[in-house]
């Protein structure tokens, strides 16, 4: 004996579509997000293809062309630079520092601010780049 079917239609719109796409939009805008290390430093970054965004749990250590050394937001001296760091470090409880340097300074420059960094107890120092958009 064949029994008739009954389809049931609510007349309901379909979640599982919308929550799909919602998440797809959101991880292509996590991965495509340039991240802003510290806009209000003008540093004119070096190029790379591989250049990646930025983490926010490292210290921000800027050099810019006029060997202004700054430390998140605020400018240091080159022979207090040490010091300061040695207590930013203490106060954020990190060891690791970002540093990104302008393009245009000596080798000679960036060598030093490094080696200070070093003195200072900074366990992991990583070099702040701008992604290259052309090959």
């Amino acid at each position: 004996m064949k029994l008739p079917r009954k389809f049931r239609d609510d007349g309901g719109i379909l979640l599982t579509p919308m929550i799909d796409m919602v998440f797809l939009t959101l991880i292509f805008f996590m991965v495509n997000a340039t991240l802003s290390i510290n806009p209000a430093i003008r540093v004119d970054l070096p190029r790379a293809r591989t250049s990646l965004g930025a983490l926010s749990e490292e210290i921000v250590v800027s050099v810019r062309t006029d060997k202004g050394l700054y430390i998140g937001e605020r400018l240091v001296a080159a022979g207090d630079f040490g010091m300061e760091l040695r207590r930013e470090m203490a106060r954020a409880g990190k060891r690791s520092i970002l540093l990104q340097a302008d393009r245009t300074i000596s080798y000679e420059t960036l060598v030093e601010v490094m080696d200070q960094a070093k003195l200072a107890g900074v366990g992991r120092i990583s070099l702040a780049t701008a992604r290259k958009l052309s090959p």
